[in-house]
């Protein structure tokens, strides 16, 4: 066995001899849409590391165009985005070009790994030359990252069958009640950049709760696509666990969410919405949006008013936002509020914006 190969038919010769056992686990796993396909993957330091890959139920190899990886946040286990990846897999139909894998990190779940060893970058690394030597030349990319530097991994239980995962940033400073930030990053992709971000952000005296959206909305909708009073009420039973009501950051893609937050969970202080937004809500498998108006913000966002609104437009950015939006946005919210132009979305910016919000209560 080659380091960094598979374990359960994707070596040539397993190509060629199907293993029956699994064959067996893919056909039990067939639902509808999509097909499981459990197996494991060698690193370079003989690891094994426990998969399972999620796929339209008609894709073959040759046809797949594009592989997301759910990384779990250390010490999590791919239990908690396995129900990430069906979703997202479910939604595109079986003939689908999208597959989604999710695995166990050394050390958790079903992986091999002694306690304290944290050299999760050759599991990443291991499993990007699997799929290079499966799939070849596709669009490949990771969904989060292992471990936070200075972040701690928090799991929120909310709505049946709703969890959210954050990293949970301790405020610098002596205050015993500092105000606090739930950082919303963008869909899929809660960054190291991010974790950087919620750092210094923290380090200016703010409790922070980083997270990824995308991960708690997909959770939520697997019984039923959701519907504003549906997050509203999730996001109201996070604020009273929280020590002190917060204010929210959302970046582009979850600006609109963290819009429609403050709009409609009135313990939120003020929020900071940063490129685009309305986009946001666009995924028909997480919003019940058949009726255009339900998730329109330029109908939600007078409901902020009198607590504080930051919109900004972050310029270069892919998803930075585009002048119309943000000027109808701002045009539809009332005072205090403001709009905004950046290059370089800055932990002083941000902090700047956060004084601001808190100036005008």
């Amino acid at each position: 066995m080659n380091k960094g190969r598979g374990l359960g038919g994707w070596e040539t010769d397993s190509q060629k001899f199907p293993d029956p056992l699994t064959l067996a686990r893919e056909n039990m796993a067939r639902t509808g849409n999509y097909i499981e396909e459990p197996f494991g993957i060698l690193t370079d330091d003989d690891l094994y590391l426990d998969c399972v890959l999620v796929k339209p139920a008609n894709l073959s190899d040759e046809e797949l165009r594009v592989l997301r990886v759910w990384v779990p946040k250390y010490p999590l286990t791919k239990s908690s985005v396995i129900t990430c990846a069906r979703q997202e897999v479910n939604s595109y139909g079986p003939d689908g070009s999208i597959a989604h894998l999710v695995f166990d990190l050394r050390g958790t779940g079903d992986s091999d790994g002694l306690p304290g060893n944290h050299d999760f970058d050759l599991d990443l690394y291991a499993i990007k030359e699997w799929a290079k030597e499966r799939f070849g030349k596709i669009n490949f990319g990771f969904l989060g990252f292992p471990m936070s530097d200075y972040g701690r991994i928090n799991m929120w239980p909310l709505g049946v069958g709703s969890i959210m995962e954050s990293y949970y940033y301790t405020a610098a400073g002596d205050n015993l009640t500092p105000p606090t930030v739930i950082y919303l990053g963008s869909y899929g992709n809660f960054s190291r950049r991010d974790d950087i971000l919620c750092t210094r952000i923290a380090d200016a005296g703010y409790e922070v709760h980083g997270l990824d959206p995308l991960r708690y909305l997909l959770h939520a909708s697997v019984a039923h696509r959701l519907t504003p009073n549906d997050i509203f009420k999730d996001v109201g039973d996070l604020t009273q666990m929280l020590p002190n009501p917060p204010i929210v950051i959302g970046r582009p893609l979850s600006a609109g969410l963290a819009l429609l937050l403050a709009a409609g969970v009135h313990a939120i202080r003020g929020v900071i919405a940063i490129g685009r937004a309305q986009a946001g809500f666009n995924p028909a498998h997480i919003f019940q949006n058949s009726n255009p108006y339900t998730y329109m913000l330029h109908r939600q966002i007078p409901h902020i008013a009198p607590r504080p609104l930051a919109l900004v437009r972050h310029i270069g950015h892919p998803l930075g936002g585009d002048k119309t939006e943000l000027n109808t946005l701002f045009q539809s919210s009332q005072p205090p509020h403001r709009l905004e132009e950046t290059e370089k979305l800055s932990s002083k910016f941000l902090i700047n914006l956060l004084k601001w919000i808190e100036e005008n209560q």
